[in-house]
């Protein structure tokens, strides 16, 4: 009580200390059998005494509904463990090629400086990925839901997000873009909404741009392109859609081709080719790729000659390889030259346009032993 004194209170104190010592203790004895009870009160549950065999049958059913609830518990736990193991071990380089994909990008991209262009988009998480890399310190500081609401209903994304907002970008040097591409409104709509739930309203509406339109024509597409560092491609159809609208081996070949002109120094082209769905376009884009490589090359006959060597290549209907004798020579059929004159075509085009002292270097990313896996194809430009 405060009205007692300092004297009093250290008399009573003293006097009553042992009882209060033992008073605390059997508190908090009876807190933790209490909170005990409480907790694994049905599967501690003991009967009274002279409780009838109907109470011991009941009890023996709160006990295995219990062991029933445990196990459950334990199979939810470990299926979670098994999914965030799954989730580290496909992000690992070494075991994807996506991930593979996502570190070279990372060691490529300038952040708050390049631009960068998906021209795939998707679903939006290549998208997401590369936003994370050009954009670090803003990623994941988004606090508007509304807005990805009423972006798609009020405006044409088309033309309200395609450009850069000069006002907002003063500062001297190339201006950060990220610039993603799909030829699939549903695509650029999902892309849309990811990438404005993860970005705060002032980077993605100065800095992002996502165009509805096919990527065959890169150098049209609006950039700053002093330090175009990275363009990308996931080849392909779009995931949870039929195959009726996927990537062609002429309309990529166009595209990579623009892609080669537009990269600077130390800048990467990175493909993603699906063999097992488009083996024309998985081979004509490793042969182009090849090609940039042999731009310097001191072998006899230079890179000319290595396009003279490709081979011929010969498809059914299904798009399956076949050997020549297996074509029944209808006027209908490819040469099998189809792959050598686009890929020429590509290559004299950047030998023409490009810097003449261009240099290269191309790597091929296949897992062994998995010939219908995707395949990372990677090249830079090194000088």
């Amino acid at each position: 009580s405060s009205d007692k004194s300092g004297e009093d209170l250290g008399r009573e104190s003293s006097s009553n200390n042992h009882f209060t010592v033992e008073n605390v203790k059997n508190v908090m004895d009876a807190t933790i059998e209490r909170s005990s009870s409480v907790l694994d009160e049905d599967i501690f549950y003991k009967p009274n005494q002279g409780e009838s065999d109907e109470s011991d049958t009941a009890t023996q059913g709160k006990r295995c509904n219990n062991d029933d609830r445990s196990n459950a518990i334990n199979e939810t736990r470990e299926k979670r463990n098994q999914h965030q193991d799954k989730r580290t071990y496909l992000s690992n380089p070494g075991v994807t090629p996506t991930a593979l994909a996502h570190s070279l990008w990372q060691s490529t991209i300038i952040p708050y400086r390049d631009t960068v262009i998906d021209c795939t988009c998707g679903n939006g998480k290549d998208c997401l990925a590369l936003a994370r890399m050009l954009f670090p310190d803003d990623y994941g500081k988004n606090d508007f839901d509304e807005i990805i609401d009423n972006t798609n209903d009020n405006q044409d994304t088309n033309n309200s997000t395609n450009g850069i907002n000069s006002n907002k970008n003063t500062h001297i040097g190339p201006t950060p873009q990220l610039i993603g591409i799909d030829i699939q409104s549903r695509a650029i709509h999902n892309s849309q909404r990811s990438l404005l739930s993860a970005l705060p309203p002032e980077t993605y509406f100065n800095h992002i741009s996502l165009l509805h339109q096919s990527h065959q024509h890169l150098m049209n597409v609006p950039r700053d392109t002093r330090s175009v560092g990275l363009i990308c491609y996931n080849l392909g159809y779009l995931p949870g859609t039929t195959k009726e609208t996927q990537t062609q081996t002429q309309t990529t070949l166009d595209s990579i081709t623009d892609a080669s002109l537009l990269l600077r120094v130390g800048g990467l082209l990175s493909i993603m080719t699906y063999p097992g769905s488009n083996l024309e376009e998985s081979i004509a884009v490793e042969h182009f790729v090849e090609g940039l490589a042999m731009l310097t090359t001191r072998d006899e006959g230079g890179w000319k000659g290595y396009l003279e060597g490709i081979g011929d290549y010969f498809f059914d209907d299904e798009g399956n390889e076949v050997d020549a004798e297996d074509i029944d020579g209808s006027d209908d059929c490819d040469d099998g030259g189809h792959i050598r004159r686009i890929v020429t075509s590509a290559l004299e085009r950047v030998a023409e346009d490009g810097e003449t002292k261009q240099t290269w270097r191309a790597f091929v990313h296949q897992p062994l032993g998995r010939p219908l896996s995707p395949v990372l194809v990677t090249v830079m430009r090194i000088k």
